[in-house]
């Protein structure tokens, strides 16, 4: 019987998604099936790495691919990090496969023959969202961030979006940061008492935990809301958010790429086997797992024949059909645009609707505006990880 191939992990913490790294690795396992996972095909060794700081992952890298030799190094990371442990992995011919939410784009310090990544693509529901305001909302929008959400490149996507539909005015407002202040209550309060007066064509709100509970509660409590459209992010329209909001009567908007409920077959079938194993509704975590699991399920001879060029080959090449359609692994082959749905989302009664307005225009691998989005992080932020 071979030897299990070696996945090195990164694991890290986040407290507004503490269960991350479980959901990832029953994803994974979810995609094998009962028969592999009683025969060890593959041992996790993970390694934490705090909130994933450019220190702490290499670190984590050199001690797994030295000490634990592994054969693959894994995990959600940030692009932001991927240049400090790129020739570690190059130079040991190791392979990564990461996982990350898409809140940054792919640029050229991450492209790697040895480094390959499943991502959300969030920029890519930021741009179609941006695009789509415009159309339906005219020009003048807003964009409402905190300094640390402005250090990534949702707002940038979202704004090139809005400009390649003929926006010539977007702003952006950005809360300062406050190690002693623990709500942003007054801010919200000071910024929505200025946009009552101004009424912009749209706000548009990237927050993430309590802060995303604490800026659509002060929305719905202003005049705003029966006059001036709330977009928000993927995040702050999921269940986990919107069930803590008490007085939201009127709808926001948002972009989806995925949703646990969508009919396509084989998400119904990832669904269904991720619960029944688990016990628990699948996440975007588990999405991601899952469709990792379903690559090295057809690589699996290779890999336990050692045959690494070929998996890195067959990686950078492959598109696999899963749960929300085809996804490909290597942006120097350019990644494949998602189906993107703007949503039209109401919470009543403790009881969450989501209605499809329209379907959303994706952003081919463009090189310009690429580069145009990259050059446009307002904060300067080093965010270590990512907004989860």
């Amino acid at each position: 019987m071979p030897k299990p191939i070696k996945i090195g992990f990164l694991s890290s913490y986040s407290s507004i998604c503490p269960d991350l790294n479980q959901e990832l690795v029953e994803g994974f396992v979810t995609a094998f099936g009962k028969p592999h996972r009683d025969q060890q095909l593959f041992q996790f060794i993970p390694e934490y790495v705090h909130q994933g700081g450019r220190s702490n992952v290499s670190n984590a890298v050199q001690k797994l691919i030295h000490f634990d030799g592994v054969d693959i190094i894994s995990g959600l990371i940030s692009y932001f990090v991927v240049p400090e442990i790129r020739s570690l992995v190059e130079n040991r011919n190791k392979t990564a496969f990461m996982f990350d939410l898409g809140e940054c784009i792919p640029h050229d310090p991450i492209i790697s023959d040895h480094f390959f990544f499943n991502s959300f693509q969030l920029w890519q529901s930021e741009y179609a969202l941006g695009y789509w305001a415009f159309k339906e909302f005219g020009d003048k929008g807003i964009v409402i961030m905190p300094l640390y959400e402005a250090g990534y490149q949702m707002h940038s996507a979202f704004r090139q979006g809005a400009i390649a539909a003929g926006s010539t005015l977007i702003d952006y407002h950005v809360f300062p940061f406050d190690p002693n202040k623990k709500s942003i209550k007054e801010d919200v309060e000071g910024i929505l008492s200025k946009l009552e007066k101004e009424r912009p064509s749209f706000i548009h709100a990237l927050f993430s935990g309590t802060e995303a509970v604490e800026f659509i509660t002060g929305y719905a409590r202003s005049s705003l809301k029966k006059e001036v459209p709330l977009l928000v992010t993927g995040h702050m329209a999921s269940e986990g958010i919107l069930d803590q909001v008490m007085e939201m009567e009127d709808p926001v908007y948002a972009s989806s790429t995925w949703d646990y409920r969508d009919d396509l077959s084989k998400n119904v079938e990832f669904v269904s086997k991720y619960t029944h194993n688990t016990g628990k509704k699948a996440t975007v975590f588990a999405l991601l797992g899952y469709e990792l699991g379903l690559v090295f399920r057809e690589l699996l001879p290779h890999m336990q024949r050692g045959d690494w060029d070929f998996v890195r080959k067959q990686l950078k090449e492959q598109t696999i059909s899963g749960p929300r359609g085809d996804v490909s692994f290597h942006p120097d082959s350019g990644y494949l645009i998602p189906d993107i749905a703007i949503e039209k989302i109401k919470a009543t009664k403790g009881k969450l609707s989501k209605l499809v307005v329209s379907q959303g225009k994706g952003l081919h691998y463009n090189e310009e505006i690429f580069q145009r989005i990259n050059n446009e992080r307002v904060s300067g932020w080093q965010n270590p990880y990512l907004c989860v």
